[in-house]
């Protein structure tokens, strides 16, 4: 491990610091790309050029034991750190554990690891947070729906923290409604199921409200159902569906502008990408640092998300 030197601030917890005498190198071990992922280890490898180290990047494509070993290769190379999206805890444990013996610091990123006896610190989404938005959004905006009020939910991985996280949250607030029927789609994230489900929940009713999306790049799937049923009505209009999402892709960016959508909660991916590297960096000067960060997304509107396109990554 090398020495450290001076004193910095970065991401969005304080730093007490910073420099090195010798190069850092940071291991990435990453479970696949897509948009989102992408777009944290961007974040990842800006904050630590900014800092002057090097990374080694590998990535697993949804394989855990391609991670495990990916792991063990990164602990081989004596990188001074890792952080972490993982493909699948349980599978990953033991090469962490071999990190945690060679003195390396693991940081889990975007995805909690919140049974691992390894992992330092994690930040990621305040996806409790980031449901609530989608929720309370929604249970306003048909507050004035008299009798049942049918609900799609369109449920992320239920093996991601995430994933159950956001429904939780959503499940809070929508829990204002009275005489409320949720219709459960589980997604796995892929999206060919979310446009299956969706078309098996309006073919049980009919009468159907609202549609939460665990993650927006769902609603083009949405929007198919709709658009095959007639009912793919803008907002203002009578009969429209209201639909919101968390994520902050292009295809959620695209439908909230239209107005086809009513609302996303957008990810902060450059701070959990920097704020990474930041934990990392305390730890491996031996400082303490909080176990769990978490950064609130923030929602948009039909009404506003054009206007604040430069906020949202997937924004065109």
């Amino acid at each position: 491990m090398k020495k450290l030197l001076g004193a910095v601030f970065a991401g969005a917890v304080t730093i007490a610091s910073g420099a090195f005498a010798d190069d850092i190198v940071i291991g990435l071990s990453v479970d696949q790309l897509f948009e989102s992922r992408v777009g944290v280890n961007n974040a990842i490898h800006a904050e630590a050029e900014d800092r002057g180290f090097e990374v080694i990047e590998v990535v697993a494509d949804g394989d855990a034991q391609a991670q495990n070993a990916q792991i063990q290769s990164l602990i081989a190379q004596e990188v001074d750190a890792i952080l972490v999206c993982a493909v699948d805890q349980n599978t990953i444990e033991r090469a962490l554990i071999a990190a945690q013996r060679a003195g390396i610091p693991v940081v889990a990123y975007d995805r909690d690891l919140p049974e691992s006896r390894v992992v330092q610190a994690f930040v990621g989404p305040d996806s409790l947070f980031d449901g609530r938005e989608a929720g309370r959004y929604m249970a306003e905006a048909l507050s004035g729906v008299e009798g049942e009020v049918v609900l799609v939910e369109l449920i992320g991985a239920l093996n991601d923290q995430n994933g159950i996280d956001r429904s939780a949250g959503w499940r809070e607030e929508i829990a204002a409604l009275e005489n409320v029927r949720i219709i459960e789609v589980p997604t796995d994230w892929d999206s060919s199921r979310a446009l299956s489900g969706t078309q098996n929940a309006f073919q049980q009713s009919e009468n159907i409200h609202g549609v939460f999306a665990a993650t927006d790049t769902h609603i083009p799937a949405v929007e198919t159902v709709l658009t095959d049923l007639g009912r793919l009505v803008p907002i203002g209009e009578e009969g429209h569906v209201v639909v919101t999402g968390i994520n902050g892709s292009n295809d959620g960016y695209t439908a909230t502008a239209a107005g086809t959508a009513d609302g996303i909660v957008v990810m902060d991916l450059d701070t959990t990408g920097r704020t990474a590297v930041a934990l990392a960096v305390e730890l491996m000067a031996g400082n303490e640092v909080p176990r769990t960060n978490v950064i609130p997304g923030n929602f948009y509107t039909h009404d506003n998300i054009e206007e604040n396109a430069a906020m949202i990554w997937g924004a065109p």
